[in-house]
């Protein structure tokens, strides 16, 4: 599926980093709102101007001087923590609803490319008919969920009130028990969401599908289980050398692109029972080409093509820029950059290289794929992203942040840019799609073509990440000094 149909189904998997990217957004303005009301009432002003008055280069982290605590704790007051909360809240229940409607697309984007459909075009088509079904199906799994495992929790902490040693032992007992009931469940609902889509029925008669699925085909099952579980020991593998190699971000690049794909493809099609037809592609080598030297092309387009959204997302994020300054700047800690800054990465920062790029991609793919929403997110996304660009550079050295962001900042600035031209681009055809102004067609399309330009990103940020990682350092110590 990866090889013959990346570019049906790929757009797809990114635009569910959107669809999360829009669930955030509740605690982004939760932040800005709170950075707003503690630099309107003076609080970030009282903190920056103690910083202002004290060589932080003595100051023992794990205790600071009086000041500088009494100054931290004033910016925690109890508006600003029921605003953090209530972002909070809402960017959870976004998150419920982001993770209900990304299965459906993707499994909706499968299943048409197991019927030689367009798997973009089925997504948006097919998650319109029947998402309720799955959020209808996620309820019922959280609701049984809590009752193999609420009432069993609630008696052993009984019974460890009343009963001591024995009671703990009769938690623990009753903790394998519960996750033995867990285990049950989740097979039990396993095949739900598949049966959605595959045999166009509800919640309950996903539900009755899935129940009979491991009865119906034990061989099928175990071996979906044991694919799940391989993806899972290399899901691990993965995150480990990431880890290692201080690139954590890889983790969730692989997860998204590869894993994700692999394992549902797998289970979808083994319910289906179905495979993809047979689809001539070129050698890795030519679709590697195709892929990102018709990415850059792409963007080239679209940066022809799309002016207007490309200049009112630079301004938007320049305004962001100014006004994080203008909130910092003016109190003038200039504060030094601590340590030695020709080896801030290390000697070979392979790894450090690797990760920034992968953030800045990722970055990019959030900003444009939750654009959907008409645009709302990724405006969001530049002023926040801005902000806090500004607002550092407000309190640090301006020839220290000037030289450590300037060398690769020419590069990686204009391509986040960019990544936010296209998410205001795909918010004007969110728009009016639902507005009924243009059909599934038109919106598969766009969502297509946000993929080819992302994909013309990548050498930007390899570029930037490059320079950020193996150059800026250096260039920043002869600068500074």
């Amino acid at each position: 599926m990866l090889s013959e149909r990346s570019a049906s189904v790929l757009p797809v998997y990114l635009l569910t980093t959107g669809l999360f990217g829009i669930a955030r957004i509740p605690i982004m303005l939760a932040g800005l709102a709170a950075l707003a009301l503690i630099s309107i009432d003076g609080r970030l002003g009282d903190l920056l101007t103690t910083l202002k008055d004290i060589d932080l280069s003595t100051i023992d982290s794990q205790s600071p001087p009086p000041e500088v605590t009494k100054a931290m704790e004033s910016l925690i007051s109890p508006e600003i923590v029921l605003l953090l909360l209530g972002g909070v809240l809402i960017s959870l229940i976004l998150a419920f609803v982001a993770s209900v409607l990304a299965r459906a697309t993707v499994l909706n984007a499968i299943v048409g490319l197991l019927r030689d459909e367009d798997g973009v075009r089925a997504a948006i088509v097919g998650t319109r008919e029947n998402w309720l079904s799955f959020l209808g199906v996620r309820f019922l799994l959280f609701g049984a969920l809590a009752v193999v495992t609420v009432p069993i929790g609630i008696l052993g902490l009984g019974l460890i009130a009343v009963a001591g040693a024995v009671g703990v032992v009769g938690m623990v007992l009753g903790g394998l028990f519960s996750l033995l009931l867990v285990l049950i469940v989740l097979a039990l609902f396993a095949f739900t969401e598949q049966a959605i889509v595959v045999d166009d029925v509800g919640t309950a008669g996903a539900i009755r599908q899935s129940v009979k699925f491991p009865f119906r085909r034990p061989g099928a099952f175990v071996g979906y289980i044991a694919v799940a579980l391989g993806v899972g020991v290399i899901g691990t593998v993965v995150l480990t050398a990431a880890s290692f190699s201080e690139a954590p971000r890889v983790t969730a690049l692989v997860g998204l692109v590869l894993l994700r794909p692999v394992l549902d493809g797998f289970k979808t099609a083994l319910y289906a029972e179905r495979d993809l037809s047979a689809h001539e592609t070129p050698s890795l080598g030519n679709r590697g080409w195709q892929a990102f030297g018709g990415g850059l092309r792409a963007l080239g387009a679209f940066v022809r093509d799309h002016p207007l959204a490309n200049a009112a997302s630079a301004v938007i994020f320049g305004a962001g820029i100014v006004g994080g300054w203008a909130t910092t700047a003016p109190y003038g800690p200039s504060l030094p950059v601590q340590g030695e800054i020709s080896n801030v990465f290390g000697s070979l920062p392979v790894g450090t290289f690797v990760n920034l790029a992968v953030n800045n991609w990722l970055v990019a793919v959030d900003t444009a794929y939750s654009g959907v929403a008409v645009g709302v997110p990724s405006v969001v996304n530049l002023v926040f992203n801005g902000v806090l660009i500004g607002a550092l550079g407000g309190v640090f050295d301006p020839t220290a942040f000037t030289a450590l962001v300037a060398p690769h900042g020419i590069i990686e600035v204009p391509a986040l840019v960019l990544g936010g031209g296209l998410g205001l681009w795909l918010g004007g055809v969110g728009y009016r799609t639902a507005r009924g102004q243009t059909d599934a067609d038109g919106l598969a399309a766009a969502l297509r073509r946000t993929y080819r330009v992302l994909l013309g990103l990548v050498t930007l940020f390899v570029v930037a990440a490059f320079i950020e990682a193996f150059l800026t350092p250096a260039i920043a110590s002869v600068i500074v000094g």
